[in-house]
């Protein structure tokens, strides 16, 4: 299935870059975290039009919307599925979500981490123990911390076979872009994730067609592996 990023740093150009994603037949788009202050100036109306228009999933990113940050879900019919919550908030008072979400799009299960939540463990985890196929990542990382980040996601996607989605904010200097899908690798001697696309320090989207079905044999293996329990032998 065609998936979609959008790299937008304003609300025009986030409505602009998605329905050319959409145009270019992604069934998904993903924008990245803070491309607008909050939740409140975002003209959620004119994205369910284009979802609906398009027949597309829209995830807003991750927006703090008075109380959470959070991730508005926009279904193909136009409707707000739900809000995928930071369970680990970057904003200081914010609450923190209790949970994850997950939602279907053409035969695939996706979940959502936003920002830091995908540095925790625990969390990748419980998407892999739900067969999730796509992982949709928005961020806001700076440019001095992108090298790193882009090894997290594409550890991500090698470590559990799901395919990480990552639109990262380009609102220099405070992010640095360089968005990317990370496809999990099928050769046993590839230790990293393939990326698929990078978008560079521009605002920019990107669509590309990821088989999700090759993957699912690699992912129950991967989860097989992860439920292994070892033992330490502490020596001395």
């Amino acid at each position: 299935m065609k998936l979609g990023i959008v790299q937008a740093s304003s609300v025009e150009s986030a409505l602009n870059l998605t329905d050319k994603a959409l145009r270019q037949g992604a069934r998904v788009v993903l924008l990245p975290k803070d491309w607008t202050v909050s939740l409140d100036l975002v003209p959620v109306s004119e994205f369910q039009k284009i979802a609906k228009l398009f027949t597309a999933h829209i995830v807003l990113g991750g927006l703090y919307d008075g109380f959470s940050v959070v991730s508005p879900i926009i279904t193909p019919d136009g409707r707000i599925l739900g809000l995928s919550k930071m369970i680990y908030p970057d904003v200081k008072d914010a609450v923190p979500g209790t949970e994850l979400v997950a939602f279907k799009s053409s035969g695939n299960k996706f979940g959502v981490l936003i920002g830091k939540d995908l540095l925790h463990s625990e969390l990748v985890l419980a998407l892999l123990k739900q067969n999730i196929d796509v992982v949709l990542v928005p961020s806001a990382v700076p440019a001095e911390s992108l090298q790193w980040w882009s090894d997290v996601v594409k550890l991500r996607a090698a470590e559990t076979g799901m395919v990480f989605v990552n639109a990262n904010l380009f609102v220099p200097p405070r992010s640095g872009g360089h968005s990317l899908i990370a496809v999990p690798s099928l050769e046993e001697d590839r230790i990293a994730g393939v990326v698929k696309e990078v978008l560079g320090e521009t605002e920019g989207f990107a669509v590309v067609d990821v088989d999700t079905t090759s993957l699912i044999g690699l992912r129950a293996r991967k989860l097989s592996e992860i439920g292994r329990e070892i033992k330490v032998n502490l020596l001395g």
